[in-house]
């Protein structure tokens, strides 16, 4: 039963990730063509992060008390129905609005499905099986950006999108038939239900969501427009940008078992601390690639920062969820962090290359890593509150 339940969360993570790998190399430009320019291609690539942070805290609180499987099934459902909204999308407005509803499934999937597998998780396993659950994570979202492109070339955009849905779709009915409801409640929180102040007094957590938090604007500021600095500075086709995006992400995913690994034998924090200071150092060099292999050869480093990092982060999250309870609600949080980032970095980075240049993007991905890094290093030595 366990390797059942541990299957098809893989699978709809893998899904949700998927859909938003296929779209992060396309929209860009796809944007662009409709009338899209910089702030409000930033704005596009925010809402999705922007409906998803509204929703988190909550649905992690019922998803507490109530179950995960409604949630995981419905979100995945809501992303077929996204995958045609990007296909009758002619306006920014209409992107907006249909990025929003692919925050909402993303919303709906993803954390919840964390917190299914951090519950059903054995101590001392926390790294490995992290380390596992990212390898579906990020296999998504290297996947999706080589399939995206690979089928935008070959058979135009819409179809791009069309197998975003049907992949979401498969997942729905993996999930809707074989993924047992979880035990609610079974690490409910020991404090007040309607209040997150007790989360944000342990020491340790503050450490951890700060540096998700810093090392997704580093990835919303690139991810939003590095696509674009490599085809009006480089020339580079779909396929070729896709492929940018897809070597970085797949790096990350061929880390996450050995480094899920060492992140149980050995010091997560150390691990962590290590992968934010080579991300700072990958993303200062982006402005200084000229070539495609170059551009290839920076993002295979921001890679190895990734791989190194997120495995053992999660794991803390997950040691921190069961020590504290509730988590559900720690885990939403945890995402919650990424989605903020992924808001600010876009926005910032729209504002950035629109008023400024666009290679300054870049630097200011590098110095929020830096910044992470001195988050963790900072609270993680601090004091936590006992549950």
């Amino acid at each position: 039963m366990r390797r059942q339940i541990f299957i098809s969360l893989f699978i709809a993570v893998f899904a949700a990730t998927l859909g938003m790998g296929i779209v992060a190399p396309l929209l860009p430009l796809y944007a662009q063509h409709y009338g899209a320019q910089g702030m409000a291609i930033g704005l596009i690539f925010a809402s999705f992060s922007i409906s998803r942070t509204v929703l988190l805290p909550f649905i992690g609180m019922i998803s507490d008390k109530r179950g995960r499987k409604v949630f995981i099934t419905l979100g995945l459902l809501l992303l077929t129905f996204t995958s045609v909204g990007y296909v009758v999308s002619r306006s920014v407005a209409a992107l907006i609005v249909t990025r929003l509803l692919q925050g909402i499934a993303a919303a709906l999937v993803i954390p919840i499905a964390l917190a299914y597998i951090g519950e059903i998780t054995r101590r001392g396993k926390e790294g490995s099986t992290m380390g596992l659950f990212n390898i579906f994570f990020f296999g998504g979202l290297a996947t999706g950006p080589i399939l995206g492109g690979m089928v935008k070339d070959l058979a135009g955009v819409a179809f791009s999108f069309y197998s975003m849905g049907a992949v979401a779709l498969a997942g729905f009915f993996l999930t809707l038939f074989y993924l047992p409801e979880s035990v609610a409640a079974r690490y409910a929180p020991r404090r007040s239900a309607g209040s997150f102040k007790w989360i944000f007094k342990a020491g340790r957590l503050k450490g951890i969501y700060l540096f998700r938090l810093c090392f997704a604007m580093g990835i919303g500021l690139t991810w939003s427009f590095l696509p674009i600095y490599a085809h009006d500075v480089m020339s580079l086709t779909s396929s070729h940008i896709g492929l940018v995006i897809s070597l970085n992400i797949l790096i990350v995913t061929l880390l996450q078992t050995p480094c899920g690994m060492l992140a149980d034998r050995f010091s997560k924090e150390g691990l962590v601390i290590i992968g934010g200071c080579l991300a700072a150092a990958a993303l200062s060099l982006v402005p200084f690639t000229r070539n495609f292999l170059e551009l290839v050869s920076v993002n295979i480093l921001w890679g190895v920062a990734g791989g190194f990092a997120m495995p053992a982060l999660t794991a803390l999250a997950v040691e921190e969820g069961k020590r504290v309870g509730g988590m559900g609600v720690l885990m939403s949080i945890f995402v919650m962090c990424h989605s903020i980032g992924m808001i600010f970095g876009p926005l910032v980075a729209g504002v950035l290359a629109e008023f400024v240049d666009i290679t300054v993007v870049f630097f200011t991905g590098a110095l929020m890593g830096l910044i992470g890094v001195g988050g963790v290093v900072y609270f993680q030595r601090r004091p936590s509150v006992q549950g």
